[in-house]
């Protein structure tokens, strides 16, 4: 893996398909219903992470819609 991004969605199939041409896979990582709480690991996650994830913030920075909320992380392999 070469890349990586961590971010939320309420619709994989549609988010993925604005990663294309940059990232080869998308991989769900968390479902809730909860936005708050799927916003909190993704602010975790990215934190964690901070010296090689592609991320400019974390825990949120979108109008997602509504629920369920999903946490993914998507992969550049080449």
């Amino acid at each position: 893996m070469r890349a990586f991004k961590i971010g939320i969605t309420n619709n994989p199939e549609a988010r993925f398909s604005k990663y294309s041409g940059t990232y080869d896979e998308m991989v769900v990582l968390y479902k809730s219903q909860s936005l708050e709480s799927v916003s909190e690991v993704e602010r975790d996650l990215i934190e964690h992470n901070e010296e090689v994830a592609r991320n400019v913030m974390g825990g949120g920075g979108g109008n997602y819609g509504d629920p369920p909320y999903y946490l993914y992380i998507v992969l550049r392999n080449n």
